[in-house]
């Protein structure tokens, strides 16, 4: 910006000093009349277009994804549980809160991230199967008083999963999770 241009906020700045100073210059006070009120017309709401069934289910495995995150987090058996509840089959939560309660108990807690690659989508009515070959090998156990990474416990760069998800009331709900014992590529 040259010596010569003014910022937009110093061209405000400047503007509502006149309007102040011609103010001032008015004289007396008089009665200012106010604008008549104009009548409003409602604005028809716009929504955005519906999801297809594949984008509800990816969005589903999606929200799974940071509700699990979060549990793990939480570190925190009755959070974790109501994090899970919107994306997580009912009868699955409890084992899974479980199986991180225990991780938690040893003093250890989960660190960082996976990359999803989702290589397909299969909806069938009410159900679906979502593959991915994910990357999870940024993804570790730490042990919490010595901030070390637990042997063994670091993911892969081609961890080949299978979500199953089922409709349950017009939402889809992860019902299970399968790692698969073969490589995949993504």
């Amino acid at each position: 910006m040259t010596s010569r241009q003014l910022s937009p906020a110093a061209i405000i700045a400047v503007a509502g000093g006149f309007v102040i100073a011609l103010s001032g210059c008015a004289g007396s006070v008089g009665q200012m009349r106010l604008p008549t009120k104009l009548a409003t017309t409602p604005v028809a709401a716009i929504s955005a277009p519906a999801m297809t069934p594949r984008q509800q289910v990816l969005a589903a495995v999606a929200g799974y994804t940071t509700a699990l995150s979060q549990a793990e987090s939480s570190r925190n058996a009755g959070v974790a549980g109501e994090l899970l509840r919107p994306y997580l089959a009912a009868a699955r939560i409890g084992g899974l809160v479980q199986a991180m309660s225990a991780i938690w108990a040893r003093g250890e807690t989960f660190n960082g991230h996976d990359v999803r690659h989702v290589l397909s989508v299969a909806v069938l009515g009410g159900h679906a199967l979502v593959h991915d070959c994910d990357n999870t090998s940024g993804m570790a156990l730490v042990d919490i008083a010595s901030g070390q990474i637990v042997p063994g416990s670091t993911g892969t760069t081609r961890a080949n999963f299978v979500t199953h998800l089922d409709c349950v009331s017009g939402h889809w709900l992860v019902q299970f999770q399968v790692l698969e014992d073969m490589p995949c590529v993504p």
